[in-house]
């Protein structure tokens, strides 16, 4: 989005990614963009979160979402959107939450969510899910999309507005110059006024001062072999995508065409390869869906999310190098981007350095350690009701 936005008033940039584009988490998820802004929750628009009304914060994710369809659109991406969320509650106290301000909230956002009790979950989705829930909110307008062909999309309409974007591509050095900075590549050597560092959860030694303040955490999404249809309608009975209400954000919908079933989730905090990072998700919706025992899965895709140390997205500048690291899904990203745009264009590098909030790891040179205390951290708080959303 940054670079969509600086082309557009005449700036010449160039996107350099490690990889190709969209690889990674960001093209591994859901694709959820109808959520609420991170931290925000589903309470009363006029309660106070964080020192502002929770509609403060949502007027913000909404203008957020917005911008990211409108920019869908002028990009053409054929994305597979669909609409319709089933945000499933573990127990009844999270029933009770997302129930007591569901009708002010629908007149604040002129939505038209609802509620659905245990007893009627057997009409959203199949398997134990009736069983396991205490019942769910279900969104029917939340869009969801295939974020890799967003993303596709969203590159080709960077592509016409002038951006190069050169993939495959590795930064190993980054120096200031008189012209701005000399920026050295595998593929040889570029000069810039600015430099713009997203690396996220991939972010090394490359960049000391970001690395010691985020962590890569795994992200894997998996899709089944092609199943009769019948049985993919069975276990997504509505055709909604089911997201739990946890601490972590576990999630399934069927594939566009109906005939897999796509699965994705943080799975445990310490990476542990393809095979077995498949496996635990596979274990996880087993309790949800017995059919699933048999089923094979034949494609996998897997990720780094960059976690703060708040659980918050940070911008900024260091060593006169922007960056913008801990956004959450889709929507803030895009948003963070949009930011980091008018940020370039209307404010001195040296002059944001400063983010006194921006915490670091403890421990963050042990990342085994690290990664376990993680990964408790979230089993606990999913135990004890800590939800994401609420």
């Amino acid at each position: 989005m940054t670079a969509i936005e600086l082309a557009r008033v005449g700036q010449s940039v160039t996107v350099i990614e490690s990889r190709h584009i969209g690889a990674g988490a960001t093209g591994a998820g859901l694709g959820v963009l109808s959520t609420p802004a991170a931290g925000a929750g589903f309470g009363d628009p006029d309660d106070t979160v964080h020192g502002r009304p929770r509609k403060v914060w949502h007027r913000e994710r909404l203008a957020a979402q917005r911008y990211l369809l409108r920019l869908i659109e002028e990009s053409g991406a054929d994305c597979d959107m669909r609409r319709g969320v089933v945000l499933l509650a573990p127990d009844e106290s999270g029933f009770d939450a997302l129930s007591r301000t569901i009708e002010a909230r629908n007149a604040y956002y002129e939505t038209q969510d609802h509620m659905v009790s245990r007893d009627a979950l057997d009409s959203e989705a199949g398997g134990r899910v009736g069983e396991l829930y205490a019942g769910a909110l279900v969104m029917p307008g939340a869009e969801h999309v295939q974020p890799a062909k967003m993303i596709l999309g969203l590159a080709d309409l960077a592509r016409s507005l002038g951006v190069v974007i050169c993939e495959r591509t590795e930064v190993v050095g980054a120096q200031t110059s008189p012209d701005g900075f000399r920026v050295r590549t595998n593929g040889g050597d570029l000069t810039a006024r600015d430099v713009f560092l997203a690396t996220g959860g991939y972010t090394r030694d490359f960049n000391r001062y970001l690395w010691r303040r985020t962590l890569g955490l795994p992200s894997i999404a998996v899709a089944s072999e092609e199943l009769p249809a019948d049985e993919v309608d069975d276990i997504f009975r509505s055709g909604r995508v089911l997201l739990e209400n946890r601490h972590r954000g576990y999630s399934g919908r069927p594939s566009p065409d109906g005939r897999r079933v796509i699965l994705a989730g943080p799975v445990g905090q310490t990476p542990l390869g393809r095979a077995e990072d498949t496996r635990h998700l596979h274990d996880y919706f087993l309790r949800l869906f017995p059919d699933l025992v048999g089923i094979e899965f034949t494609h996998c895709w897997t990720g780094f999310i960059a976690a703060t140390r708040d659980a918050q997205g940070h911008s900024g500048a260091h060593g006169g190098i922007w960056y913008a690291v801990g956004a959450s899904g889709l929507v803030s990203c895009a948003d963070a981007g949009r930011r980091m745009a008018q940020n370039i264009l209307h404010a001195d590098a040296t002059a944001a350095e400063r983010d006194d909030h921006f915490p670091a790891w403890p421990l963050r040179a042990s990342e085994a350690l690290l990664w376990k205390g993680v990964e408790w951290s979230a089993r606990l708080r999913d135990r004890v009701g800590k939800s994401r959303l609420r």
